[in-house]
């Protein structure tokens, strides 16, 4: 069957399209209204790589089921913001591994891509419905929050710890140095970042006191990266930063945008979680009693190689530099604007250099 092709504007979005795309899963369902009450684009500091409409449908008689009257559209309006493998690759999550996974993150009524166009359209749940917060890092944000986000990590990595499916259905995943988004990095990531820091002079600031180049951090990044593709491996989020997650009113988290899932190391998520969701000074005083209870947490889930803990610390320590470089180096103010991408810079630049991430990867034998 042929992917229902969301169009590049909104006037366009039609009762049949939203319907076409619903019946993929729930064949009955017919759509004879699509209202868009609101619109957020890629570039006005509320949006990252995509773009959001919540919309109002009214369906026909007897045929929504249980679908609710408001979703939210993530999509992609005009020309591509980022590249096709972001979009294919959450589109995949939602329709083949979310089902039956046993963590927060949206209901997705509808996935569709195209791959000749690159356009995609994702219709979920309205997470304002349940009052969520949406954080970023000029909140605050309580460890037991953390902590929260951390549970479905874990269950995430427990679940798909050293599957053997990564060979078989789900060989199409990308890893930290192939496929996926690892082509666009290896390819272009470091001209990217480069013309960054060159465009906004606050982030060569804020990456001085590191005392490394630009080139020289690239380099130490991708030793990192071959160290991920070692060892167990599982399925990652990819991008768990505070701005990708949300905030229910008990107190508990989730996880949103997994643009950038990868199979690899426990370490990527689990540290560009913490790093980027505590202040400097509440990450020093629980980052170690956060790590040890995450790897507890594994061995509850059943995980048999559960790494020892001076061994996920290395690890932990290696991996902060994923955020600084590719995290937030490489993201343009525009898409959270400059406040949060100069907070999160400087969380992940003093991460590093607590953390002495620069010698944990120089002394590490490849």
């Amino acid at each position: 069957m042929d992917p229902v092709v969301f169009p590049s504007d909104l006037t366009l979005l039609t009762p049949e399209i939203v319907g076409g795309a619903l019946a993929v899963d729930r064949p009955d369902v017919v759509v004879e209204a699509v209202e868009v009450l609101a619109a957020k684009r890629c570039g006005e500091g509320v949006a990252s790589t995509a773009d959001r409409a919540l919309l109002r449908l009214t369906y026909a008689s007897g045929t929504a089921g249980d679908l609710p009257d408001r979703m939210l559209l993530k999509t992609m309006l005009a020309t591509p913001h980022a590249p096709k493998a972001m979009y294919e690759n959450e589109v995949r999550f939602y329709r083949e591994l979310r089902p039956g996974l046993p963590i927060e993150t949206p209901a997705v009524y509808a996935s569709e891509f195209d791959r000749r166009s690159g356009r995609f359209g994702l219709l979920m749940e309205d997470l304002e419905q349940r009052c969520v917060r949406f954080p970023s890092v000029l909140d605050d944000v309580t460890v037991d929050q953390v902590r929260s986000l951390l549970h479905h990590l874990a269950v995430l990595h427990a679940t798909w710890w050293e599957s053997p499916r990564f060979a078989d259905d789900l060989a199409w995943v990308g890893t930290p140095l192939q496929g996926g988004m690892a082509d666009v990095f290896t390819t272009i990531g470091l001209e990217l970042i480069e013309d960054q820091v060159a465009r906004h002079p606050f982030k060569a600031d804020l990456i001085a006191p590191l005392g490394r180049s630009l080139p020289e951090l690239w380099q130490q990044l991708w030793r990192v990266q071959q160290r991920h593709t070692e060892g167990a491996t599982t399925l990652l989020h990819g991008d768990p930063h505070l701005g990708n997650t949300y905030l229910l009113p008990d107190g508990t988290g989730g996880l949103l945008d997994w643009q950038l899932m990868v199979r690899g190391s426990w370490a990527h998520d689990v540290t560009y979680l913490i790093v980027t969701s505590l202040t400097p000074e509440l990450r020093r005083a629980h980052q170690t009693d956060l790590l040890a209870e995450y790897l507890d947490l594994l061995r509850e889930l059943g995980v048999d190689s559960v790494p020892s803990y001076d061994e996920a610390l290395e690890r932990y320590r290696q991996a902060a530099l994923w955020g600084l470089v590719i995290g937030w180096l490489i993201c343009p103010p525009d898409n959270y604007g400059e406040p949060i991408t100069r907070e999160a810079i400087r969380r992940t630049v003093e991460a590093v250099q607590d953390l002495d991430t620069l010698a944990a990867i120089d002394r590490s034998a490849w």
